[in-house]
């Protein structure tokens, strides 16, 4: 059998970075400023001996690192335990955005695909939605939340607006509550955040969300639902 020596303070360290299980880029800045913490306070001064094992390694600084490490596995499974699954983004979030304003100019339609508007998020398209129901496109904005980008588009049907988000990367769980109702195999649940009626449902494994104040559930109902049936060009 062949004699390993015990693993590097960095090889731990790369055990926390590499680690699948995401949380907030700050509690990430937090536990990495930790670890360097930790070992810096655990270095033995200039002369003195630290101890060591039966093969002449030291095992201060090793035994420092592996708290350190403990410490930070820890926190983040707190942190993803906090936030229900592994993105700390949440509907909650992404709904609010919908209600903001707009900080770029509105996308227009599509060229090759007069159901869609000129803009999409990894490939998932926002509907176009002046051809079939008189919501025109009025503008969109993009935002990060804990690491994720949202893409959100605007529409306007006299003085109704509302707001229409798909999250980037795996979609986060869409959390309980609200009322589920099923369009041609897609599930859309219907919930209301801070008064307002919001709409959520997955396309292509992307989390979208659409809400808006004056609109009431079945017409953000029935405008999502369209989106996923996708009607030929005309």
């Amino acid at each position: 059998m062949t004699d390993r020596s015990p693993p590097t303070e960095s090889e731990l360290v790369e055990l926390v970075r590499s680690s699948d299980v995401r949380a907030p880029e700050s509690l990430h800045r937090k536990i990495n400023a930790m670890i360097a913490s930790r070992a810096s306070r655990s270095a033995p001064a200039r002369g003195q001996r630290s101890a060591t094992d039966a093969r002449g390694y030291s095992l201060r600084p090793r035994l420092a690192a592996v708290g350190a490490i403990a410490a930070a596995l820890i926190a983040l499974a707190v942190a993803v335990s906090l936030s229900g699954g592994p993105s700390t983004l949440s509907v909650r979030d992404a709904a609010a955005l919908t209600t903001r304003a707009a900080t770029h100019t509105a996308p227009n339609e599509s060229s090759s695909n007069h159901a869609e508007l000129a803009v999409a998020v990894e490939g998932v398209s926002f509907p176009y939605w002046g051809r079939h129901f008189g919501w025109r496109s009025t503008g969109m904005r993009t935002d990060n939340v804990d690491g994720r980008s949202v893409t959100t588009t605007f529409y306007s049907s006299g003085h109704r607006r509302v707001g229409y988000a798909i999250v980037a990367g795996n979609a986060p769980s869409q959390g309980s509550g609200g009322v589920v109702s099923s369009h041609d195999g897609t599930e859309y649940r219907l919930l209301t955040y801070n008064g307002a009626p919001v709409v959520t449902w997955l396309r292509e494994g992307h989390l979208c969300v659409v809400s808006g104040r004056g609109v009431d559930g079945a017409t953000l109902l029935r405008l999502a639902s369209w989106d996923e049936r996708r009607p030929t060009n005309s």
